[in-house]
């Protein structure tokens, strides 16, 4: 967890992007690791929102869950 510099040759025409939340990553990123992923924000608090947003896909759906009929209904038209 720490600021890394993006360093690039003059002539790279490659794009850098947030992998938190998409934005450009322009001169220095953020580094973090998520178990074996090491994970590059544009901002600190991109590592908190991102263990956040984790949490949230990890119990949805609630175990237990089912949608009401007409909404999977609704979704195969």
């Amino acid at each position: 967890m720490s600021w890394q510099d993006l360093t690039k040759s003059w002539q790279d025409t490659s794009v850098d992007y947030c992998d938190v939340c998409g934005n450009l990553l322009i001169h220095t990123y953020w580094e973090f690791a998520d178990g074996d992923a090491t994970l590059r924000a544009c901002r600190q608090e991109d590592e908190a929102l991102w263990h956040r947003l984790k949490g949230f896909r990890a119990g949805y759906p609630p175990p237990g869950h089912t949608p009401p009929p007409g909404l999977v209904a609704a979704a195969r038209e």
